[in-house]
């Protein structure tokens, strides 16, 4: 065999083995299903959070809000049963449609999830930074 048949053999192969791997792609789940199932996954809170309740009250004061939640019913998924949050522009909020809200729209009597920067300080009351907040449907 000369040089010349061996390279036309292996392009003929690599032409081969690219159309054959290529038509082999194939998804075990509908294209749609993956883009819900990550919206899904942002909207919904984690299991375990610092504190998930009610907001018993807020105060806005030059674009920070300061939040009182209050969990009525102690809770094995919840750190504290009431904490007070401060919640800067920069964290980051979800709200109950899986889209990003600002600090102006957090309302009295919403159910939220939040964690805290650091996990927060106190024992049954907490006191910390929102890293991340998402508001819940009402139930």
């Amino acid at each position: 065999m000369s040089i010349n048949n061996i390279r036309h053999y292996m392009a003929a192969f690599t032409i081969l083995a690219i159309i054959t791997l290529a038509g082999c792609q194939s998804s075990s789940t509908p294209a749609g299903s993956a883009d819900a199932e990550a919206t899904a996954d942002r909207r919904l809170a984690p299991q375990r959070v610092d504190i998930r309740g009610s907001v018993v009250s807020s105060r806005y004061d030059q674009g920070q809000v300061i939040l009182e939640v209050e969990n009525y019913a102690p809770s094995p998924n919840s750190r504290y049963t009431r904490a007070y949050v401060l919640v800067l522009p920069t964290a980051q909020m979800v709200g109950p449609d899986g889209q990003a809200i600002s600090v102006s729209e957090l309302r009295q009597g919403q159910q939220v999830a939040i964690l805290l920067r650091g996990g927060g300080e106190g024992n049954l009351v907490g006191m910390g930074v929102a890293r991340k907040v998402w508001v819940e449907n009402n139930f």
